[in-house]
Formats: C-alpha cells, structure tokens, sequence
C-alpha cells in the first residue's frame, strides 16, 4: 500500500472519530501542531518515527510536550497509540498533514498559500484570502511565505492550483517560448 493510500485511510479515520467525540477543531489545531514539530526538529521526527528508537511512552510525552502548555486529547493520545501499535509511526507527519487537509475540506474552508520575494506588504493576505473566499465561496485560511528566487511579484496556491504572477514566473514562462520557437525555425 502507497504512504499516500496508508496516509488518506489513517486521516479519514482520525476525522470520523474526531468528528464522533466532538473534538475534531482541537484535533485538528494539535495535529498541525505535531506536523510543525515533526517537521522543524528532525530529532524529534527521528525518535518517533523509528520503532526501536525509544519506548511507546517516551515516544507519547515527546509528543505531549510538544502541545506545551496545552494537554493532549484523548482522541488524538487514543489515535496516536493506534498509530504506534500498527507500526505505522514512519507515516505520522503526512497522517496528520492529511487529516488536517481533510478536516479544512470537510468544513468547507480552503487553504491557501501566498508567497512573496520579501516580506509581504500589510494586508496582503487579506486581500488575497478575501478576493479568493468572493470567488470560490468558502472560506480560506491564508499562509504567508517567502522565497527570495521569486526576484518579484507573488505566487498564491489554492489547494493544488498555483497562480504564479512572479518575475521568476515570467520568466521561465519567455524562456520556455523562445526556446520552442526557436526549435521549430531550426
């Protein structure tokens, strides 16, 4: 089975019984605070992931400390032991990475990104969160980037569509046309 199949069925679970607790909007802000420690401490992510590492109750307060000062969930400690018991603990951050995309969706909000060469202006990602949520009718949670290769001008990626109005984006866009024109006159 793929990570992204393994990854979908775990999330979907999580949001069913989430949703049944009645605990799915605190579920939902601890997984994507996991997802953060996961990603930005790789020594965390190596502990957890790895079943040898440390045992299953280490591996829990490791993940408990990470909600500091908030406590844990019983859905999410009851989801997190399952987890571990199924030896699915190498798939953890993209469960909850999924499970988070799911609860958005199921709720009918969108998420978005908005990246910039520099520090975005004031209010530019209420602009933006507010012409998208006029367009697509739902609501959007906007994230802020940014990537200095962009030169100017900003990307915004809605789901999996990416609205590119970079300089970077510009340019590649002439290169690739001067480069099959260019094909076809030789």
């Amino acid at each position: 089975m793929s990570q992204g199949q393994i990854s979908s069925r775990y999330a979907t679970a999580l949001l069913a019984f989430a949703d049944a607790n009645g605990e799915a909007d605190r579920v939902c802000r601890e997984a994507h605070r996991l997802e953060q420690a996961v990603v930005e401490l790789p020594q965390v992510e190596s502990l957890v992931t790895d079943p040898a590492a440390v045992p299953l109750r280490q591996k829990m307060s490791l993940l408990r400390a990470a909600l500091e000062p908030d406590e844990m969930s019983g859905t999410m400690e009851t989801f997190l032991r399952l987890v571990f018991r199924n030896r699915r603990e190498h798939e953890l951050r993209f469960i909850l990475h999924t499970f988070t995309r799911l609860y958005y969706r199921s709720r009918g909000i969108r998420f978005a990104t908005v990246t910039t060469a520099v520090a975005p202006p004031p209010k530019l990602a209420d602009r933006i969160a507010a012409s998208l949520q006029e367009r697509l009718h739902c609501q959007v949670v906007m994230e802020e980037k940014t990537d200095p290769s962009l030169i100017g001008g900003v990307v915004v990626r809605v789901d999996d569509i990416r609205l590119d109005a970079s300089v970077a984006g510009q340019l590649e866009t002439l290169r690739r046309e001067f480069t099959e024109k260019n094909k076809r006159i030789v």
